[in-house]
């Protein structure tokens, strides 16, 4: 009976829709190579077999094992981030330096980056329920937003204190322990870069993209590290001139500009993805032209590209195909093209004929811009 239900879903004409999910990995152009099956062109069914559509192959393998260094890599980050963010923000309370507090503000940044990215990688490999058929993906964003507004709680603390430091200038700054502070600082964000940075020519293209959440952390940890330096400045200028203590006010609210900005560009990304709006790195017409181009496709509509989270794009579409080509044969090629010029977590067609198009109806019609 299984071997009939399956025969049944194949070759009903009427409801001739697939979905085939992808590894979840960076989303970019990618060339083709022998390693990597998506890109590879589809081998033609022999009579009598099931062409199955959650075929394993060995770039999946590479990628599981990509995952688990990125893990353990992103796992000791955070560590040596946590660490330091609890001895910058006991130092910068001994030191009375709000400078050194702030830094640890921008440490709690990363340290919430590197969380995220781990509780991505975990949730990736927890099952579907028939109730959340997608999983448990947009989780990462209701924490992402959360811990976006904490930090804001943080950093308008900071500025208001760095405010009255202005206004009534009568504290005592430890300028040394400022400096033992923030130059531990600073060599904790080099232990990080060094941890995180990737050679890239000795990589292939599938290990870059399993370590995209590295390679995003490893330029999380470089903002730091020239953040942690102009701390170490002004705790230098403190030290030898104590009566320029204003500078570290001054770094007080330069610094948390810079958070601040971070968490809105981090905004923009997550309103895009609850706005269910098209991902970075891939463009409506270029998805459609890739499907126009293939041999045999007549017109394709309703198209929808969205984001279940960073990285895990989807892509629908309902495509007409000609009367002379075989639709099965047209969906392999659709694939193929997408899938060797992007990577997506999920891919749905629906063949249709001409026959079924209705040029009037607004639901087909492409969006404006």
């Amino acid at each position: 009976m299984e071997f009939l239900e399956r025969t049944y879903l194949v070759t009903d004409k009427a409801t001739k829709r697939y979905a085939f999910p992808l590894d979840r990995v960076e989303l970019r152009q990618k060339p083709q190579n022998k390693d990597q099956c998506l890109g590879e062109k589809p081998e033609e069914p022999e009579t009598g077999t099931f062409h199955h559509c959650h075929n394993h192959c060995k770039a999946a393998e590479n990628r599981a094992k990509e995952q688990v260094r990125a893990k353990w890599k992103l796992s000791a980050a955070s560590a040596i981030c946590f660490v330091f963010m609890i001895a910058e923000v006991v130092g910068g309370h001994i030191a009375g330096s709000l400078a050194v507090i702030t830094d640890a503000a921008h440490l709690l940044i990363d340290l919430t980056s590197f969380l995220l990215s781990l509780f991505s990688l975990w949730l990736s490999s927890k099952p579907a329920s028939k109730r959340l058929t997608f999983g448990w993906h947009r989780l990462e964003i209701l924490g992402a937003l959360l811990s976006i507004l904490s930090i804001w709680v943080v950093t308008g603390v900071l500025v208001y204190l760095a405010s009255e430091r202005l206004l009534h200038p009568d504290y005592q700054i430890q300028a040394t322990v400022m400096s033992v502070v923030s130059g531990c600082a600073v060599v904790a964000n080099l232990l990080l870069s060094v941890l995180l940075h990737q050679s890239g020519p000795g990589h292939t293209h599938q290990e870059a993209q399993a370590n995209a959440s590295v390679r995003a952390a490893f330029v999380h940890a470089l903002g730091d590290l020239l953040q942690s330096i102009s701390v170490l400045i002004s705790a230098l200028i403190i030290y030898y001139k104590p009566d320029y203590k204003i500078a570290d006010p001054i770094c007080t609210f330069l610094f948390s500009i810079l958070v601040l900005a971070s968490t809105i560009t981090i905004l923009k990304d997550l309103f895009i993805l609850l706005m269910e709006g098209v991902p970075k790195g891939l463009t409506y017409d270029a998805a459609k032209e890739l499907i126009l181009a293939v041999d045999g496709v007549l017109s394709v509509h309703s198209l929808h590209i969205w984001s279940l989270t960073v990285n895990q794009v989807i892509l629908s579409a309902h495509v007409a195909t000609a009367a002379h080509r075989d639709s099965q044969a047209v969906q392999r090629e659709i694939i193929q093209a997408l899938s060797s010029s992007f990577t997506l977590h999920s891919l749905t067609l629906q063949m249709e004929s001409p026959g079924d198009q209705d040029p009037k109806c607004l639901f087909c019609e492409d969006p404006p811009n």
